[in-house]
């Protein structure tokens, strides 16, 4: 069902990523966490179509957040980094079969590429506060420090859910100081952090990482039945 949101709030989140909060007015949007959605907006007379995952916890209700990457080709993309502010009605319309809910695995282990941590984000935030009979691991790549998209957040989430761990690692440390992993997710991060392989994976990034992370985790004897996988362009 396709309903109209207002933007209530726009942050910087990293030096490339913007987070939106909608204020859905009251209205009711059910979705699961992992889903996406498809966000219409007018750009001079037209109406333009973006898709972008949902990072909030569905059982909180009334709003949603995204987190949204500018890059070089989204129209919608720009004008909500370059052009939207706080106030401005858009439309939205949920869909996507990549979500989590706590009937169907107790072992969790969420695989992120840079912006690819947003839907796995949302699983995160609903295993955090509603699933407590959920083991989650996150082993999120992002290329610098500062892209490790909320770092802080998902650090202190860890520090008071026993339930929850965070692997983070990077690609191009740069002049950034980092004391963590560093390289891109492979079979010896896995094995080294003693991750379990009977768990139910979710892998988010684009395709070359995906088709990465789905040769490593066959590699590694997962059965296909507990993958799976969403992949951005």
């Amino acid at each position: 069902m396709r309903i109209t949101a207002k933007i209530a709030a726009i942050s910087q989140e990293t030096p490339t990523i913007k987070s939106f909060r909608l204020d859905l007015g009251g209205q009711n949007f059910e979705y699961r966490s992992g889903q996406w959605v498809d966000f219409f907006v007018r750009i001079e007379g037209a109406e333009a179509v973006g898709g972008y995952s949902i990072t909030s916890n569905p059982t909180h209700k009334g709003y949603i957040d995204l987190a949204i990457k500018l890059d070089g080709y989204g129209v919608v993309t720009h004008y909500l980094h370059k052009q939207a502010s706080v106030g401005d009605g858009v439309d939205i319309q949920v869909g996507g079969d990549f979500y989590y809910t706590r009937d169907m695995a107790d072992s969790v282990v969420l695989l992120g590429g840079g912006i690819g941590l947003t839907p796995l984000m949302s699983i995160m935030r609903y295993v955090d506060e509603d699933a407590p009979d959920t083991q989650l691991a996150l082993v999120h790549s992002a290329q610098t420090p500062s892209e490790l998209l909320f770092r802080d957040e998902l650090e202190a989430m860890a520090d008071r859910n026993p339930r929850i761990r965070n692997i983070f690692s990077v690609t191009r440390q740069g002049s950034e100081p980092w004391e963590g992993q560093t390289g891109r997710i492979d079979a010896q991060l896995i094995n080294d952090q003693g991750i379990d392989l009977g768990a139910l994976f979710y892998i988010c990034g684009p395709p070359e990482m995906i088709q990465s992370m789905l040769a490593m985790l066959r590699g590694l004897g997962v059965a296909e039945t507990r993958i799976r996988y969403e992949q951005w362009w």
